[in-house]
């Protein structure tokens, strides 16, 4: 029986002169020959770059090397499991407590275990001589795929946020070394009449500060300015118990 869909399309080679044309292969009719283990094997490899493109909590991940058959091993036991009698439930849970804690987002640990677990059953229906079932399955985890797309920007943007959290509090314990140097000047630097106010403090001492930051031997940022001390300064006064006592007990009167 000849095969329904045509295997070639004819396009203008510009849109401005409609012939000639270009003989060329009709995506649709490609995509139509793919056998659903092909899309399956597919699959395997979307949800392989998913779980490794992602952003960890877990710091004991395999090295690059042995990502692949990291992930094929845990994809092979849950098969068996469900080979072995395991509902699609417990399949999907057991991911869930396993491969999905390696994302940040709670949304991308649900979309990852949901996708998985519907491509293992897609994979055991298909093993099984079940093609039209394996079929439906296999649409289903296209529904999840799609939203791990979508879930992964997420992932990133929350990783980085988490990772700029997580600089401003080592830089918050790099610098803590020089509060004390700071508690000192608010008494020696003392104008005569008293600090006017926390800025005219926090403005004075700031290049003093910076200069001991600089040459302090410590792995300081080299973009660190004046004005980022200053900052720093004002932080302290504000919110420092010790320090905002030194400095109005040396305030003007």
């Amino acid at each position: 029986m000849t095969y329904p869909l045509n295997a070639i399309h004819l396009r203008p080679e510009s849109s401005k002169y409609p012939t000639p044309v270009m003989v060329v292969d009709d995506l649709y009719h490609v995509k139509s020959k793919i056998s659903l283990s092909e899309h399956i094997e597919d699959a395997k490899m979307v949800l392989k770059n998913a779980y490794f493109s992602g952003n960890y909590i877990n710091s004991d991940l395999p090295p690059e090397e042995n990502q692949d058959p990291a992930f094929l091993d845990a994809y092979h036991t849950a098969l068996k499991a469900l080979k072995s009698g395991q509902s699609g439930t417990s399949c999907e849970e057991h991911i869930k407590n396993t491969l999905s804690t390696a994302f940040q987002s709670p949304y991308l640990q649900s979309y990852f275990s949901q996708a998985m677990t519907w491509l293992l059953c897609s994979d055991l229906l298909f093993q099984s001589g079940r093609e039209l079932n394996a079929w439906s399955t296999l649409i289903e985890y296209k529904k999840s795929e799609f939203k791990i797309e979508i879930a992964l920007y997420e992932e990133d943007k929350l990783s980085v946020s988490n990772r700029n959290r997580a600089s401003g509090q080592n830089n918050h314990q790099e610098r803590r070394y020089l509060k004390p140097y700071f508690f000192e000047l608010l008494a020696s630097q003392v104008p005569v009449n008293g600090w006017k106010a926390m800025k005219t403090a926090a403005s004075k001492l700031a290049p003093l500060i910076f200069e001991r930051h600089m040459n302090s031997g410590i792995d300081a940022d080299p973009d660190t300015t004046v004005t980022d001390v200053e900052t720093w300064l004002t932080t302290w006064l504000k919110n420092d118990e010790q320090c905002r006592k030194q400095y109005f007990t040396h305030r003007r009167k």
